[in-house]
């Protein structure tokens, strides 16, 4: 189904957002860094003990599954609505299920691999967020105009700021 904005139609965003592209465009990165990380095990290691490598990972992923959840509920108990979500996690990132993963739910899994050259596809998980966001930025400011370039303005896209935002 279709909006009309200013006389033209307007498409609506998947459901799963950007998270779908983003997923395929990194499996060739896990493939790659994986299959590297296999061959040259012991150089890539991190010098810590694994125990800790362990807890640290359970601990982020924990973590990170608990943000991404909260979140979806956030976003599914406002689905349909009219307003733009500015409360709770999105107070302090916009989008805080594509930040879980990369904060918390990637960085954890690495852990547990203990290896540091795993670590490199979060550089390459921000950028692909970067670039394929656009699309999901342009649809919000056609939606919602002002308020969101106030919220964009004010709130972090992918690191979490540790000031609430708040709407004027």
């Amino acid at each position: 189904m279709n909006t009309l904005v200013e006389g033209k139609p307007k498409e609506k965003l998947p459901l799963g957002g950007i998270g779908p592209k983003i997923l395929i465009s990194i499996c060739p990165f896990f493939v790659l860094f994986g299959i590297l990380n296999s061959i040259f095990y012991p150089i890539f290691q991190i010098p810590i003990t694994y125990y800790w490598m362990v807890i640290i990972g359970c601990i982020l992923i924990a973590l990170g599954i608990y943000v991404f959840i909260y979140s979806e509920r956030i976003l599914s108990s406002a689905l349909g609505s009219s307003e733009l979500i500015t409360i709770k996690t999105y107070a302090y990132v916009r989008n805080p299920m594509y930040a879980s993963w990369g904060l918390g739910i990637l960085p954890g899994i690495f852990c547990l691999f203990n290896s540091w050259i795993l670590f490199l596809i979060l550089v390459i998980y921000y950028l692909l967020v970067r670039i394929f966001l656009g699309k999901e930025e342009s649809y919000l400011l056609d939606n919602y105009g002002e308020k969101y370039t106030h919220y964009k303005k004010n709130v972090n896209a992918f690191f979490p700021k540790l000031k609430k935002y708040k709407r004027e």
